[in-house]
């Protein structure tokens, strides 16, 4: 029997979690590297939600202005 279409998405998040961990982990560096902070006295809430929200623009081009977008915001 075929898989449905949410089984498939719950397989793919399965995949991509490592794939997300090792990119949230090199973007982190990359912002800590930049200069653009203090390396030894920063936000690191901060630092981890733009990491989070870089890895996210890579997802979401165009995306933000569709409503299901907009829909998904709201929970």
């Amino acid at each position: 029997m075929d898989k449905s279409y949410y089984e498939e998405t719950l397989e793919m998040i399965q995949e991509r979690k490592q794939e997300l961990a090792e990119a949230f982990e090199k973007e982190c560096i990359k912002l800590l590297n930049s200069g653009a902070l203090d390396k030894e006295s920063h936000n690191r809430g901060m630092l981890f939600g733009v990491a989070i929200e870089n890895i996210a623009d890579n997802y979401l081009r165009g995306e933000r202005k569709k409503s299901d977008y907009k829909n998904l915001k709201c929970f």
